[in-house]
């Protein structure tokens, strides 16, 4: 109960993250600011999350459209309201400037966009339901946080760049970090819970033991996670900023001169260059040598994760090509051919090896050993190892019996 309550306020707090960055993307391109600061503006667009858990309880159990739109109706009512309250106690009473307007405007923008994608979604969702009834529910964006979705912030915070925006900057980055972390921990769960509702052989295995195990080796990778985000922060006040919309301001068009094979001449020289415009006509710092070896270290730890997961990857892909997995998971094991067997077995009596073998490795052999010796053909991977042993004509025996659950354990564990 607990965890459900908090995997639907990561959802609300995620929704909530998507739209608090309208409103510092409209002050970037306005170019307008809040006296109070970027952090009470930051919180001010928070409150959308008022409209996000209205809409989803509206849409969930409100059985009538009437009734639903009476909820939305209301509910931009007071969105108006405390919008309107916050932008008359923070600024002038009596006076409402620009940019609190504005604020309020976007507010509603997005309590009016959130309205009716709710309704959208649960009219695609029975749609959905009604045509395939069998089929696993529409998730809405609004409910699927995702770390697949950190782009969307990083978006964000090249707009602020290019629009000479540090407001936009910070928040985007702020939430960026934020929603990294929440998106990890909501795929967390929701995978773990996947997990134990498909597998039910693991319900043996203690649920408490299951999470401490797991969530042990999720901190200690968000604790590096984190420490790769923190030069990001420090470094910020040498973050550099341009503005898009002056960097053709100055510069003069300059007139093409025909030559007699109609090629046009290249303009003449003297205008300002792209470095120049970049950085509005100023020099950008030299950063200082430990700043460099900062960025160098973190460049080729970037290289080297890079590289080692495509080794992983490439890996992961052959042994998928080379294995098969059965409709739970689990790996199917295969039974090698008679020459590798052999092999191996002259291997271990030639070394005399045959007393390093565990357990688990002689009830393996001594179980392909039986299967090989009553079916002449080849097991497929696709096979169980009772359909193996009913192909080859073993499933009454008791020896073989015996041996399949001396097999079992070892291959599910005890």
């Amino acid at each position: 109960m607990i965890l459900g309550r908090c995997l639907k306020g990561m959802e609300y707090l995620h929704s909530a993250l998507f739209f608090a960055m309208f409103v510092p993307l409209v002050y970037a391109v306005t170019e307008w600011s809040d006296p109070a600061g970027t952090g009470v503006l930051y919180l001010k667009c928070l409150l959308i999350i008022i409209s996000v858990i209205v809409t989803e309880r509206a849409a969930k159990r409100l059985k009538s459209f009437v009734l639903y739109v009476v909820v939305c109706v209301l509910l931009l009512a007071g969105i108006g309201c405390i919008t309107g309250l916050i932008a008359y106690f923070s600024g002038e009473k009596g006076h409402f400037e620009s940019h609190e307007v504005c604020y309020c405007a976007v507010m509603l923008a997005e309590t009016f966009f959130i309205v009716v994608k709710r309704f959208a979604d649960r009219v695609k969702a029975a749609k959905w339901e009604r045509e395939e009834p069998l089929a696993a529910k529409r998730i809405s964006f609004l409910d699927a946080p995702a770390c697949s979705l950190v782009w969307y912030f990083v978006v964000f915070y090249l707009l602020g760049i290019c629009l000479n925006a540090r407001l936009l900057c910070d928040i985007a980055l702020f939430s960026a970090i934020v929603y990294t972390f929440l998106a990890l921990v909501y795929e967390y769960f929701g995978a773990t819970m996947a997990y134990l509702e498909m597998n039910r052989r693991t319900r043996g295995i203690p649920r408490r033991r299951l999470y401490g195990v797991s969530f042990s080796m999720l901190l200690i990778f968000a604790a590096f996670l984190f420490a790769g985000m923190m030069p990001a922060v420090f470094l910020s006040g040498l973050r550099q900023y341009t503005d898009i919309r002056d960097w053709f301001e100055g510069v003069e068009l300059m007139p093409y001169e025909y030559e007699s094979d109609a090629a046009f001449q290249p303009p003449a020289a003297g205008g300002p260059g792209w470095m120049e415009l970049l950085d509005d006509g100023e020099p950008a710092p030299e950063p200082s040598m430990v700043v460099s070896a900062v960025f160098w270290a973190i460049g080729a730890a970037c290289v080297a994760a890079f590289l080692y997961g495509v080794f992983q990857m490439i890996r992961q892909i052959l042994r998928d090509f080379r294995n098969s997995r059965d409709e739970n998971g689990d790996l199917v094991e295969e039974i090698e051919d008679d020459q590798n067997m052999r092999q191996r077995e002259e291997l271990f009596n030639r070394k005399g090896r045959r007393g390093a073998e565990s357990e688990a490795e002689r009830i393996r052999r001594r179980y392909r050993k039986m299967i090989r010796k009553h079916r002449k053909e080849r097991p497929a991977p696709y096979e169980s190892p009772s359909e193996i042993e009913e192909y080859a004509g073993l499933k009454s025996d008791e020896q073989m019996q015996q041996l399949h659950r001396q097999y079992e354990e070892v291959r599910y564990g005890k």
